[in-house]
């Protein structure tokens, strides 16, 4: 007994500091979670009563049952875009941001602007959420506004209570909320802007933290590496993600290869002594092809401590109602510039349009602004204003590449196959040492069929970005392309050692072991890959194109019919599809699928 009680005593504390480690509960509460389990009960095939199931269950917190929900839900609406933003918003919270990137861009291919848009900036190769430190997550901090919707992110830099946030994430609020790692929710109660000419301010709050960030005493050197913890989308974990310096800091500003997703504004920049270095002020914009470059803007660290040194002085915090009276004072402190940069969550486009160009009036030769209100109009489908703003972007800064990357994606998606590559090509140029842009560019050549051309930059970009799964995927399906079958193989395993959870890696390698005819193993990587992207066409068709070489037809045509439902304008799987009923003597069948493939040859008025 003696013995027990010593073992209690003994473990006691150590219970006690396990307990005290779940950081960040979720917020979400059980009331709709109800409602929409019975009405699934009443009716278990009603898509409706299943998407709303899963959403109830993500308000709840509740993400691995969020997940089950949504996949279930998928099942009866495979072509619901909501589902699948669910279903990504679930496996984000999972930490599982592969998965997440694929069913956001799947919800992108069935027309959900902002799910297309999220899915560009999500980079799994240089993200990851949670297995962060408990110290450095109890210093950090979710910026809300009077309502409790995440705006921002922010950090303790002291043991009472001040706060290090953005400008642009608060300014012109008459009330801002702070929670921290307990859940616990604080107003802030006075501010300091310093001299307003840095995107940086000083929340002070009632909150008591003894954990806290400090300042480095320097900038941090060129290409040493970094991190960013920050809360994106309003997500109740923290988010974590990596670079470094592209060079030293230059007028106040330090520019990062760090990607940033809205919501992470405010973040601290560490240093590897988990130092404060800068301050995470503008990310990459939401292309509109596969993925954003990582790249950012932090406010510098030098900034940030003549910020800090103002607080000696007496009277330098101000009641926080003050903030809407400042919004003259600098474009960080007007909140139509806050709206300008959070455009990608705001869906009430025609309102984002019309702040963002009150600005530019203002400030007119502001290149970023102009871009910004480009993806907007792009939003509201008025493209030939949209391509004007990026035009005058690229006069104002003709050395800046993110121009010519954002005309890429508009061209792409009018159609303007040629002009897009050419714009690509200039990014390039202007920025050689930039692996995503190689990566772009590898795979517009691939699109357009120009295979070889598409090998240069694809081993360039695994070059220079040697983590990143999808660079070993474009890489693959290059030299597939190409009829290096045995270096396609080796990439596209390459790409599932670095991507494991990523779906298009083992969509990439079935197709290689296909094409090698080594079927049997093919079947297993599809198998993968309709696990992990069960919306992804592809990984459907490469699985039945395995069994259809393993000689089970029977077998392959439910694969075949599920990759034509996903993709019905994909006539490699009508194809496929009428290849097998003829194996089976299903002659109506084969015609039928037959003229389906032959439809999509024909032109649309032919059709």
């Amino acid at each position: 007994m003696k013995f027990s009680l010593f073992l209690f005593a003994t473990l006691f504390p150590f219970l006690t500091f396990a307990e005290e480690e779940k950081l960040w509960p979720p917020r979400g509460n059980n009331r709709p979670l109800i409602a929409a389990s019975q009405a699934l009960w009443w009716n278990k095939d009603d898509p409706e009563a299943r998407k709303l199931k899963a959403r109830a269950l993500d308000f709840a917190g509740r993400y691995a049952e969020a997940e089950k929900a949504a996949r279930f839900a998928l099942l009866v609406a495979p072509q619901d875009p909501e589902v699948q933003r669910i279903l990504g918003r679930s496996l984000l919270h999972q930490g599982k941001l592969a998965q997440a990137k694929s069913a956001l861009e799947r919800a992108g291919q069935l027309g959900d602007t902002l799910s297309r848009s999220l899915a560009s900036l999500l980079r799994p190769d240089r993200m990851s959420l949670g297995n962060l430190d408990p110290k450095i997550s109890r210093c950090l901090v979710q910026i809300q506004d009077d309502q409790g919707r995440g705006i921002g992110s922010g950090s303790f830099v002291s043991s009472n209570g001040i706060v290090l946030t953005a400008a642009h994430v608060v300014a012109g609020r008459k009330r801002v909320l702070i929670r921290n790692a307990d859940g616990e929710i604080f107003p802030a109660k006075s501010i300091c802007p310093g001299d307003f000419s840095a995107d940086a301010v000083l929340l002070q709050t009632s909150a008591q933290s003894k954990d806290f960030l400090v300042l480095a005493e320097t900038d941090p050197a060129p290409h040493e590496s970094l991190t960013v913890s920050g809360f994106p989308l309003s997500i109740d974990l923290p988010l974590t993600s990596r670079g470094q310096t592209r060079s030293k800091a230059k007028d106040r500003t330090l520019s990062t290869t760090i990607p940033l997703m809205p919501g992470q504004s405010g973040s601290p920049v560490l240093n590897a002594q988990n130092q404060i270095v800068g301050l995470a002020s503008r990310g990459s914009l939401p292309l509109l092809t596969r993925s954003a470059p990582a790249r950012s803007e932090a406010v510098a660290n030098s900034a940030l401590t003549t910020l800090w040194d103002s607080t000696r002085q007496k009277g330098s915090f101000f009641d926080i109602r003050q903030l809407p009276q400042w919004t003259d004072k600098n474009t960080f402190f007007d909140p139509a510039v806050s709206s300008a940069e959070q455009t990608v969550l705001d869906q009430n486009f025609a309102q984002s349009e019309k702040a963002i160009t009150q600005v530019i009036e203002k400030h007119p030769r502001d290149a970023g602004l102009l871009l910004r209100r480009a993806l907007t109009r792009v939003a509201l489908n008025h493209i030939s204003e949209a391509e004007a703003d990026i035009r005058l972007a690229a006069l104002l800064d003709p050395k800046n590449p993110e121009p010519h990357r954002l005309l890429t994606g508009l061209f792409l998606q009018t159609g303007r196959a040629a002009a897009a590559t050419q714009e690509m090509e200039i990014a390039r140029q202007l920025d050689p040492d930039d692996a995503d842009t190689a990566e772009e560019l590898a795979e517009i050549y691939l699109s357009q069929g120009l295979f070889a051309k598409a090998l240069s930059p694809a081993e360039e970009t695994t070059r220079l970005n040697p983590e990143s799964c999808r660079a070993w995927s474009i890489l693959s399906a290059a030299q597939l392309a190409t009829g290096h079958l045995a270096d396609a193989r080796q990439a596209a395993e390459t790409a599932t050692q670095r991507g494991p959870e990523d779906p298009r890696a083992w969509v990439q390698l079935a197709a290689s072991l296909n094409a090698a005819h080594d079927f049997s193993t093919a079947k297993t990587a599809a198998e993968q890959a309709t696990q992990l992207a069960p919306g992804e066409a592809r990984a459907w068709l490469n699985l039945a194109t395995a069994y259809a070489g393993l000689d089970q037809y029977n077998d392959a045509i439910p694969h075949a019919e599920q990759a034509t439902q996903l993709e019905p304008k994909n006539r490699a799987g009508w194809n496929l599809l009428a290849a097998l009923y003829r194996e089976l003597n299903q002659t109506e069948e084969a015609n039928a699928a037959f003229a389906r493939a032959r439809a999509l040859d024909l032109p649309p008025t032919d059709r």
